[in-house]
């Protein structure tokens, strides 16, 4: 059995790590430390690389604005997001990067 990730659940967060992998290998991995739940086995296939999620913060600093106008950039749609059950937002990294390029400014000459 493999666990897929949809908004409506709740994704783990790895206290020693600053950016988590979410994927049922992270999650089955880190589930040997006590407290931990394990939501679905791993099947043993090789899984394909999930996409790393960025906390508010993290965004920010990408975007070189404050950890307010993210949010509020979220709420208002202009951001992607997804939403763990304890209502922190986390952003997919590949996107968020992606967005970061196109607002860069380019000098002309």
């Amino acid at each position: 059995m493999t666990a897929s990730i949809t908004p409506a659940l709740s994704l783990p967060w790895c206290p020693d790590q600053h950016r988590a992998n979410f994927g049922p290998d992270t999650a089955i991995g880190s589930a040997a430390r006590k407290g931990w739940a394990v939501a679905a086995q791993s099947s043993g296939k090789a899984a394909p690389d999930l996409p790393l999620y960025l906390h508010t913060a993290e965004v920010a600093d990408i975007l070189h604005v404050s950890p307010k106008t993210v949010a509020r950039w979220a709420k208002e749609g202009k951001l992607p997001f997804l939403k763990t059950l304890g209502g922190h937002r986390r952003y997919p990294a590949a996107e968020i990067r992606q967005l970061a390029d196109e607002l860069q400014v380019r000098p002309t000459v």
